[in-house]
């Protein structure tokens, strides 16, 4: 037991999306903002695309081995210190001058993202317990509203002659605040068993335990899907001639269909279950993989995007509330071990697709949404039939 403070659980509630609100805007301010930030720092693509793997790599790394430090010094502490990393590499990302300094930056939010990833998700589970409901979809719904009003605004902020220097100043003012907001807000207890703290104990449960790696495989399949969206929609529908506008509007379509399927898919899973809410999941990508496979017209190719969006909405926060269920005990271990296949995934995702896509061209590169699906697909029937022995 860490955490003996009495702990209001609207408190927690509201912080926990607050912080996912604030993941979204870090992401999707940085999205918009990457197109200024290049040519001020003289960053060719591939460079760029090269440093950005950085984040990533460290954030995996953290969710694999840093169980022992946020057991020791506690979720409280652990947050803390991952949003202070955030706030940290935002300010350092508007004062960074040479790639060699973005490089550097890109490893603290590599840092940043990993422990707030490992803490705020831990902590989402251990009030699932104590409360005995499920809102991992809900908070994770949060993280869709930070980033499209993130992207929104910022591009509106930039049209007003504001300098990216300043927008992230922003960002570092909104961070600050929930910094010190943490800093009284009790947790709600976390409760571990004997035997699987230390480090490493991520790893240990995907190799040893296969409902972790069949759910863990879910989370890489989604993520995997997720990035498709993320990294290739917009130059798909731009290749489809679409303009900016019309571009931007896709990508919107695909963030507001996925918090509405993250809002929505608690109840698809207490009517359904876990494995019939993947199921779902895995029709919606297949679907969409096939609209955007076999047609060339840009509006069926927004429709698909809305579609995926739905698709990849649900998998990874119900995984994380199951996993909880089938593997008590375990939270931090196994907030760990779940998120850092999903970010494996969207480290291999996107270079792989541009390596397919140059070989063939991208619109060929995208069938790869409907392997994404049926393998979805395969590993919650793989599920299933685990949970029922």
């Amino acid at each position: 037991m860490q955490q003996v403070k009495p702990w209001n659980h609207r408190t927690v509630y509201v912080l926990i999306y607050s912080i996912f609100v604030f993941f979204g805007i870090t992401m999707g301010a940085n999205g918009v903002l990457w197109a200024e930030i290049l040519p001020a720092l003289h960053m060719g693509e591939a460079m760029f695309g090269s440093l950005t793997l950085i984040s990533p790599f460290i954030s995996i790394f953290i969710l694999l081995f840093a169980g022992q430090f946020v057991e020791r010094v506690g979720k409280h502490h652990s947050m803390t210190f991952g949003l202070i990393m955030l706030v940290v590499a935002s300010l350092g990302l508007s004062y960074a001058r040479t790639p060699l300094h973005f490089g550097f930056v890109q490893a603290l939010y590599g840092i940043g993202y990993g422990t707030v990833e490992l803490s705020v998700n831990s902590v989402t589970l251990d009030w699932e317990r104590e409360r005995n409901t499920t809102v991992m979809n809900k908070v994770h719904a949060a993280f869709c509203i930070g980033a499209v009003f993130s992207s929104l605004i910022t591009g509106q902020f930039l049209g007003m002659g504001l300098t990216y220097q300043m927008i992230l100043q922003i960002i570092v003012a909104i961070g600050a605040v929930i910094v010190i907001i943490n800093q009284f807000v009790p947790y709600p207890p976390s409760h571990i068993e004997e035997g699987v703290a230390g480090a490493g104990a991520a790893i240990r449960l995907l190799i040893h335990n296969p409902i972790v790696l069949t759910l863990g495989m879910i989370g890489f399949f989604t993520a995997f899907g997720e990035g498709l969206a993320l990294n290739w929609s917009v130059l798909h529908l731009r290749d489809l001639g679409a303009t900016a506008f019309i571009g931007g509007a896709g990508f919107a379509v695909f963030n507001t269909v996925m918090f509405i399927g993250r809002i929505t898919n608690n109840a698809v899973v207490t009517r359904f279950g876990v494995v019939q809410s993947v199921v779902f999941s895995a029709i919606a990508i297949t679907v969409a993989g096939v609209v955007i496979a076999f047609t060339s017209n840009l509006w069926f190719a927004v429709i698909a995007l809305g579609i995926l969006g739905f698709g990849v909405a649900g998998p990874i926060p119900t995984t994380l509330t199951a996993g909880a269920q089938l593997v008590p005990g375990q939270n931090s271990a196994l907030s760990g071990a779940l998120m850092s296949m999903c970010y494996v995934s969207f480290m291999v995702g996107p270079p792989l697709i541009g390596i397919i896509a140059e070989k063939t061209t991208l619109h060929q590169a995208l069938y790869a949404t409907i392997v994404v699906g049926v393998c979805l697909f395969l590993f919650a029937r793989r599920l299933a039939s685990i949970t029922q022995h």
